[in-house]
């Protein structure tokens, strides 16, 4: 993890100071953070997370009893019913630990109706009980529930960010050259390739990072990570609009790849949404 993000929850723990509002946001591993910051609020040592403690395994290992993911396997979005028995938990007191931690591994499941749900709980929540969000893009919040939280910025690690694999580097090339026909041809490679819905994942995730990093040159700033070949001349050939396009639709389509879609299906649409990028 980000050693100064490390240093900040470490210092935040120790002075009992850590809110219990937190969102993660960034290009680094959100969940791992958010991870790390529920180890430190459940830790019970001196320093906090000693990260060998029964506490400190139970939340690595995802076993704590205290420690709630937002899950939803049976829908794209999380249902209201699902924050709804979420709501209910929190009044109920921890079990063993500190504090009662609920974690939202993925803002972008949800909703605004489920948001609103959340709103007074976040607000007027037991004093026990905290709320973790991870947020690429933090904008994918409500500005009411932004509003009641502390924003945690995620950095990759050295290595995290480093260079794309070769079927990442080639996709960003094919982008890079603004043209249909070379992205569906390297589309139809992944797809006679057999490429496993996990690998297609791994490839949209690292086109979504080179694609924030030529956003970054577009915008004459430095890239935050190790550039492909292909971001300078993405950043050069696509407008700041296409590339914020660009970054939503690798994003979109990579959490898709969590779902029980085929993966024929998820490059078509790919392939479909370049063309309405372009």
């Amino acid at each position: 993890m980000d050693p100064v993000l490390e240093s900040r929850i470490r210092r935040g723990a120790r002075q009992g100071a850590l809110p219990h509002s937190v969102i993660f946001s960034g290009s680094g591993d959100l969940l791992a953070a958010a991870r790390f910051y529920t180890a430190a609020l459940e830790c019970r040592q001196a320093d906090k997370p000693c990260l060998r403690c029964p506490a400190c395994g139970k939340v690595l290992r995802g076993t704590h009893p205290d420690c709630v993911t937002a899950e939803d396997s049976q829908h794209k979005d999380l249902s209201v019913e699902v924050l709804r028995a979420l709501r209910s938990d929190a009044y109920i007191q921890p079990n063993e630990g500190a504090c009662k931690v609920f974690l939202f591994p993925d803002c972008r499941r949800l909703t605004v109706q489920d948001q609103n749900v959340l709103l007074k709980l976040v607000e007027e929540g037991p004093a026990y009980a905290a709320f973790l969000f991870c947020a690429e893009n933090p904008s994918v919040l409500l500005p009411t529930v932004r509003s009641r939280c502390a924003e945690l910025s995620v950095r990759p690690t050295e290595q995290e960010a480093a260079a794309p694999s070769p079927e990442a580097q080639a996709l960003l090339e094919a982008m890079a050259g603004g043209e249909s026909p070379a992205v569906t041809w390297v589309l139809v490679g992944f797809e006679n390739g057999k490429m496993t819905r996990e690998k297609l994942q791994q490839v949209l995730r690292e086109c979504r990072e080179g694609s924030l990093q030529a956003l970054r040159l577009r915008w004459g700033a430095p890239p935050e990570t190790l550039c492909a070949d292909g971001v300078g001349p993405l950043s050069r050939r696509l407008t700041k609009k296409q590339l914020m396009r660009l970054c939503e639709m690798l994003g979109k389509f990579a959490q898709e790849c969590e779902w029980n879609v085929a993966v024929g299906q998820v490059l078509g649409a790919v392939a479909a949404e370049w063309e309405d990028i372009l």
